[in-house]
């Protein structure tokens, strides 16, 4: 019987860990004219050393980006997201950028990236999703 407990914990342990792995960047583009906006975005996040992960939706009037960011550069955090939104602001100035690192924001965007890639939502149902995730990120500020 003990035999049979520790493997068993082990196994809990393990399969516990997979929700923490790295997704790699998702990019959503609800219109099409988003789509240099979205792989210059992309691009700059990936030439960002202390971030590893991504979620950029972008739609007509609105750049939505959440990120993590690694361990060891978590210190650094605020400016970190000073720089990233001097650059968006400065790279997009027609555009409302939001712009987090939280957890709940990432998810909740990956979430729609999801059911934006399985064609599972309308543009305007979409749309509401973003702005749902907008003041979600308003209201945690």
């Amino acid at each position: 019987m003990k035999k049979f407990i520790l493997p068993a914990i082990c196994l809990v342990l393990l399969s516990g860990c997979a929700a923490l792995e790295q997704t790699g960047p998702v990019h959503v583009k609800i219109h099409d004219s988003e789509n240099g906006t979205i792989k210059e975005v992309a691009e700059h996040i990936e030439d960002t050393k202390e971030l590893y992960d991504s979620v950029v939706v972008a739609a007509d009037s609105t750049l939505v980006v959440s990120y993590k960011v690694k361990h060891l550069h978590r210190f650094q955090m605020k400016e970190i997201e000073k720089e990233m939104k001097a650059w968006l602001e400065e790279k997009y100035p027609n555009k409302e950028i939001v712009l987090s690192s939280d957890y709940k924001i990432f998810l909740e965007l990956y979430d729609l990236s999801d059911k934006w890639a399985s064609n599972s939502l309308s543009e305007k149902e979409a749309m509401d999703e973003i702005e749902k995730i907008i003041k979600l990120k308003k209201e945690m500020t």
